[in-house]
């Protein structure tokens, strides 16, 4: 007598024979979150510029596929500092169902190149993979006018200040910001300046030429950093004039 299999056992048995038959290998699913050979590449957020202090416009995504190119979900891939300093949040993500690992890069208060490394948590020894981020910080908005030079100083009728008036632009954390306008004004003393608008150096100064007006006294001359409000600006330079 015939032995009857069961109509599920008679079913699998068919789809291997079908499997083997052919010559094909058997396709068995990956592990979860890919097991091991699983590959992390970037996808978005890298050569960004931004403003020291603030978070880049757009996010950094990295993902990871399993070796047949499928989304590994999951996985934890972790963000950080190889150069200045910052935020990263999260700190550690896991890759989604697409298997994209997000995270949001707020910028530290040193203006130039800086960079994120995001890394493939493992449990062994190995070295993990890792994809490096690189964005560029500027500094922020003017915040602070001062003098580099002396605010006050006797001086000649018709004749140079001695002490040419210097000052420096500088933001919120203390970097110079170059490229800065500054207005230029003699309020007493009908004296003049070389220039009535100068820019910031990268170093954030900026000076001008005073000649005393003829005239004994004191004489004023003011620089001032606008529109917006700049913690010492306007600054006023001094000449007391005795012959």
């Amino acid at each position: 007598m015939a032995t009857r299999f069961p109509l599920a056992s008679r079913a699998l048995v068919l789809i291997l024979s079908g499997a083997l038959g052919c010559g094909g290998d058997l396709l068995l699913p990956d592990p979860p979150g890919g097991g091991e050979n699983v590959v992390l590449s970037k996808v978005d957020g890298d050569n960004q510029e931004g403003v020291v202090g603030e978070q880049l416009q757009r996010p950094l995504i990295v993902k990871v596929l399993t070796a047949r190119e499928l989304p590994a979900t999951g996985r934890e891939v972790e963000f950080v500092f190889t150069s200045a300093a910052g935020e990263v949040t999260p700190a550690q993500a896991f890759t989604n169902s697409e298997g994209q690992a997000i995270a949001n890069w707020r910028l530290g208060t040193e203006p130039g190149p800086q960079t994120v490394a995001a890394r493939l948590v493992v449990a062994d020894t190995t070295e993990p993979q890792a994809e490096e981020f690189t964005a560029q910080a500027k500094p922020a908005a003017p915040d602070t006018l001062s003098a580099k030079s002396p605010t006050s100083q006797p001086g000649r009728r018709n004749h140079k200040v001695n002490s040419q008036p210097v000052v420096q632009v500088v933001d919120r954390f203390g970097n110079p910001v170059p490229q800065v306008t500054v207005a230029w004004q003699v309020t007493v003393g009908q004296g003049e300046v070389s220039e009535a608008i100068t820019l910031t150096k990268d170093d954030g100064t900026t000076t001008v030429e005073w000649t005393l007006g003829n005239r004994s006294g004191l004489q004023r001359l003011t620089a001032t950093v606008g529109p917006g409000p700049v913690t010492g600006s306007p600054l006023t330079f001094t000449a007391t004039v005795l012959f």
